[in-house]
């Protein structure tokens, strides 16, 4: 997928993605494109661009205001799908 494709289908996560590339991160903003490309479901694709955003939290902190909306708009698409996860990302999230 590329960046204009994700673009026009998620755009608060092609916002995420050009912000990490942006910062210098382009390794994160592809393993996000690829984490959208491997899924073959709407939940595997969930699942995998919210484990990639978990364990990448720290770079929500360097973010504008804009991408960090964006990145919250997308845990909250992942949370939405993956409401069992919800405790864990909140325990994350206090770290």
């Amino acid at each position: 997928m590329t960046d204009d494709e994700l673009e026009r289908w998620w755009p608060d996560l092609a916002t995420v993605v050009a912000a990490l590339r942006r910062a210098a991160e382009p390794a994160v903003a592809d393993a996000l494109l690829e984490a959208v490309g491997a899924g073959s479901t709407s939940g595997e694709i969930l699942g995998g661009v919210g484990a990639i955003l978990r364990a990448q939290r720290t770079f929500r902190s360097g973010l504008d205001e804009t991408a960090a909306r964006a990145w919250d708009a997308v845990m909250a698409d992942v949370d939405r799908a993956h409401p069992a996860a919800r405790p864990l990302n909140w325990i994350a999230r206090a770290k």
